[in-house]
């Protein structure tokens, strides 16, 4: 009778083990990508370029997991304005900028963002229209933010994570 308590106390024990949680001490990783949510750029922050152009004071992105990006300006005294579309980053092996190219209806744009984590998160993004050809030339990890010889930094946009 005691052989038979003990071989189910080994048996109870071992099932025990066999059920329990495979714990390896680490955390899951989470996969969501540092672009994903949604980005304010406004006064100071708007790229110089696209207040002297287009006058506007605020810019805001959202970035979705599923790669579609929902782009909203707002002109000086006027109304906000929306265009939707879809992104691809291609990751730098060698740093934290990236390449980026966003396909909206009207146009398409290429260049370069970055994202730095803090209190709040930082985003800076120079992209140039693509499609249709107006002969600008997108920014690469390699040469890096305010690099274009003609622009240099009117055309780097800065944001705040607001969500």
């Amino acid at each position: 009778m005691k052989k038979l308590i003990y071989l189910l106390i080994v048996l109870l024990s071992i099932s025990f083990a066999a059920c329990s949680d495979d714990d390896s001490g680490t955390d899951p990783v989470d996969e969501t990508k540092p672009w994903v949510g949604t980005w304010l750029s406004a006064d100071a922050n708007v790229a110089p370029i696209l207040v002297s152009l287009f006058k506007y004071d605020s810019v805001k992105v959202t970035m979705k997991e599923d790669n579609t990006v929902t782009l909203e300006s707002h002109v000086t005294d006027g109304a906000w304005s929306t265009l939707a579309g879809v992104y691809t980053i291609t990751e730098s092996s060698s740093g934290s900028i990236h390449s980026i190219k966003i396909n909206y209806t009207a146009f398409e744009q290429e260049g370069i963002i970055e994202v730095t984590t803090g209190t709040p998160d930082k985003m800076k993004l120079e992209a140039v229209q693509t499609v249709p050809d107006i002969s600008a030339v997108p920014r690469t990890p390699a040469t890096g933010f305010g690099s274009d010889p003609q622009l240099g930094t009117l055309n780097v946009q800065n944001y705040v994570r607001i969500n």
